[in-house]
């Protein structure tokens, strides 16, 4: 029998996503800087997702995402 996911295994895989699209920006960053940093909206981006990553990150703690996902995904 397939059992759903709950809400709290969707919450966890959208924070886990949302750190690995801050991750790619913060990855161009590094590879491209001057693409990236030439304009205002590269750097407001670039340091956006800086924070959104410690945001990812504190909430992961404190939430033990990784057992959720493991909980419901694995």
């Amino acid at each position: 029998m397939v059992t759903r996911p709950s809400l709290r295994g969707f919450g966890a895989a959208i924070v886990v996503g949302v750190a690995v699209i801050c991750m790619g920006v913060i990855v161009l960053g590094f590879i491209m800087p001057d693409r990236l940093f030439e304009s205002t909206v590269g750097l407001v981006a670039f340091f956006a997702a800086g924070l959104l990553m410690v945001v990812c990150a504190v909430i992961a703690n404190l939430y033990d995402l990784r057992g959720i996902l493991h909980d419901e995904f694995g």
